[in-house]
């Protein structure tokens, strides 16, 4: 009996093992900077970025730097010091800002102490592919402010200089990425028949590893389930898919406006061309005919 209260012990101290521990103060700011955020989430206006600036700390700071960053929407959002792949101790401050933003807005869970979710994340093992995901989705916002209205053609992100572990790590990014510069974008203008603004946009995208979007086509990463607000996906199912409905679009006003050779680049080098990839598209039949065809 003695030696499993013992084990007991050991497997609960594991269990509540603190994966980031923070002082009194930085605490303390974590948790008003998430409820801050959660009132204004597009991180907008002056009167946000000097309430935030007023709550950094050394460990804050970061967090601080890319939230004021994302209220503007100017290029510096692109700069290595937000892109890059941040700690694993700054990517459980984010994942404090979600939980704590979910905490205040759901209509199905009984609210907590904003305090309590915030101690309880910080002792938690989560998935570092969940903590990475979230903080691309934090800062996406000032992105696709940016892109509203700039060219961002002559610009690269180098996804092999951000400093990603693996290939998953890529590809949550490369998918942030194109979610936040496109996201439905390119949907809403194929409903509205505007093919000329899906080009406009798709002209303006950046390069990644110096090539136009649709050349990076590397997701063969492990499939896992993504917890998103208060229900869990197949990360694939999810943004692979996107990223189709987004090619698709892009590939249809091609031919439609600039003819089929042109049109020819954007299948030939992306996956509308890769048959492993289809499961993932609510098109899978169309895109199987289109790949029969073009054998």
């Amino acid at each position: 009996m003695k030696k499993l209260s013992t084990l007991f012990f050991i497997l609960s101290s594991f269990l509540n093992y603190a994966q980031v521990k923070l002082n009194t103060k930085d605490l303390n700011n974590l948790v008003a900077i998430s409820e801050l955020y959660s009132r204004n989430t597009n991180a907008r206006g002056p009167e946000f970025a000097n309430s935030i600036d007023s709550l950094r700390t050394t460990t804050l700071n970061p967090v601080v730097d890319a939230l004021i960053e994302v209220g503007k929407g100017e290029k510096s959002i692109l700069e290595n010091k937000f892109l890059a792949r941040p700690s694993n101790e700054q990517l459980y401050l984010w994942y404090v800002i979600r939980e704590i933003h979910y905490n205040l807005v759901s209509k199905t869970k009984a609210k907590r102490p904003n305090m309590e979710i915030a101690n309880e994340v910080l002792s938690q093992k989560i998935d570092a592919r969940w903590l990475l995901d979230n903080y691309y989705y934090r800062i996406h916002g000032g992105i696709a402010s940016l892109f509203n209205n700039a060219d961002l053609s002559n610009f690269n992100i180098d996804i092999e200089k951000l400093g990603f572990k693996n290939l998953t790590e890529k590809s949550i990014f490369y998918f942030n990425m194109m979610d936040a510069l496109v996201g439905g974008r390119f949907k809403v203008l194929q409903m509205l028949k505007k093919n000329d603004k899906i080009l406009e946009f798709a002209e303006k995208l950046p390069k990644f590893n110096n090539q136009k979007y649709f050349y990076y086509k590397d997701f063969d990463f492990k499939d896992f389930n993504w917890v998103g607000y208060e229900e869990s996906k197949s990360y694939s199912e999810v943004n692979i898919g996107n990223l189709y409905i987004t090619l698709i679009a892009h590939y249809i006003a091609t031919i439609q406006l600039k003819g089929k050779p042109e049109a020819q680049e954007i299948y030939s080098n992306s996956i509308l061309h890769e048959p492993k990839y289809f499961k993932y598209s609510i098109a899978k039949a169309d895109l199987e005919m289109l790949f029969e065809k073009n054998k």
